[in-house]
């Protein structure tokens, strides 16, 4: 009796331990305790569902070009036009190898040839330095491997390509280490100094769309920002790296315009437009064709990957304000689509109104919404709905910007992204 007790207690103990060490159903624990991932497949099917796509996305996107032992990503490849402004015969843009140097530390695992593709990309952005400072990338590559001249301008920096390309430096060098091809700390140190001298407004504080408003003396320009830039996980990133605050002050900036923009253009949806100028006084959403795109003050293109990026600094950090700025967003998203993610449309008015011509279950839209899903427990079903059509939209139905973006956000989606 007495050892059937034992055994008993002991059984049941172990028991008890088994289930406190079990993650809820869902559960993504990787990032903050809440926050959620698809829970209708076992972790075995979102890792292998996310390494297919990857090789698809790998073996069509990324080039090895430009030099021995190059490599950047292709965004022509798929012989679909390349949008965001990009000059004639574009082969590759700032903010595509950013992507592909995170892409590259995150797959790393799984394919033995990341490690070498990424000091590739390295060599091709040591290559391709903006003129205002070789810590920044020149944003636009042509045929021929050569910056984009004329209106186009290809050798000034974009903000997002910078910050991307900084983080991915921090990640090598926190899973490599620095003692290989190159210092990937040292190369990241440049580019953080060279962000904060030449991205960020001095007087403002906030994140500028790149170099070029304070070099062409554009003072309307340099007091605009871009919501697709709002990387505040970055930022915050940035600090723990090197123990400098002013990242936490442009992470705050960020914050307050945020809530400006949303209480008072869009209290009902949570909807941020693709740029906001006027930091100087109130800051607005641009006006129509402000920098060239009739939808410059929607939430359109550049402004899709705003939920994605301002989740992810509540998913890694549990930041409050992160988590204020999307529920509201979130809350409108399922209302408008009925929970069906394939009836998200690819542009909204700030009060959620549809443009006449637009289109709909763009992965560029789609993928961002399903990480900001992760934030609450409440949006499991939109979140589980998002990830089956991401998983079932073809690599053949996207461009590269819809095809990139689905491959990143499936990396969180999946618990795989990772701080430096």
């Amino acid at each position: 009796m007495k050892n059937c007790l034992i055994r008993w207690i002991a059984s049941f103990l172990i028991f008890s331990l088994t289930m406190v060490s079990l993650p809820k159903a869902g559960a993504a624990s990787n990032y903050i305790a809440g926050s959620i991932k698809p829970n209708h497949v076992e972790q075995s099917d979102l890792d292998r569902q996310l390494l297919a796509f990857y090789q698809q996305w790998k073996t069509l996107y990324v080039m090895q070009a430009c030099g021995d032992g190059r490599f950047f990503i292709k965004v022509n490849a798929d012989g679909k036009r390349v949008g965001g402004d990009t000059a004639p015969g574009t082969i590759t843009v700032s903010e595509a190898h950013g992507y592909g140097m995170m892409l590259m530390v995150f797959m790393a695992e799984r394919d033995p040839q990341a490690h070498a593709i990424f000091d590739g990309m390295v060599r091709y952005f040591k290559d391709f330095p903006a003129t205002s400072n070789p810590g920044l990338m020149a944003w636009n590559q042509v045929t021929g491997c050569k910056n984009a001249g004329g209106r186009f301008r290809g050798q000034i920096s974009a903000t997002d390509g910078d910050l991307d390309i900084a983080y991915a430096l921090l990640l090598a060098d926190s899973t490599w280490g620095s003692k290989g091809s190159f210092n990937y700390r040292k190369e990241a140190d440049r580019t953080l100094d060279a962000i904060l001298s030449h991205d960020v407004h001095a007087q403002g504080g906030h994140l500028m769309i790149g170099d070029w408003p304070i070099i062409d003396g554009e003072p309307e320009i340099a007091m605009t920002t871009r919501s697709s830039d709002f990387m505040q996980s970055h930022l915050k990133a940035f600090t723990d790296a090197t123990g400098d605050k002013r990242w936490l002050e442009v992470r705050d900036r960020t914050y307050d315009i945020i809530d400006d923009v949303r209480k008072r253009y869009a209290s009902k949806t949570g909807l941020i437009p693709d740029f906001i100028f006027h930091l100087d006084t109130k800051p607005t959403p641009a006006t129509a064709g402000f920098l060239g795109d009739e939808r410059d003050g929607l939430y359109s293109w550049n402004a899709a990957r705003y939920p994605w990026r301002v989740a992810m600094d509540y998913l890694l950090y549990g930041e409050p304000r992160a988590r204020t700025a999307l529920q509201p967003l979130n809350q409108w998203a399922r209302m408008a689509t009925k929970d069906n993610p394939r009836h998200l449309a690819d542009s909204y008015q700030l009060d959620g109104r549809t443009l006449a011509d637009h289109g709909k279950n763009s992965m560029a839209f789609v993928s961002a919404f399903g990480v900001s899903a992760m934030i609450d427990a409440n949006n499991q079903t939109w979140l589980n709905a998002i990830w089956d059509d991401m998983v079932e939209r073809k690599i053949s139905d996207e461009d590269y910007y819809g095809n990139t973006l689905k491959l990143l956000s499936m990396v969180v989606l999946s618990g795989n992204w990772k701080k430096p």
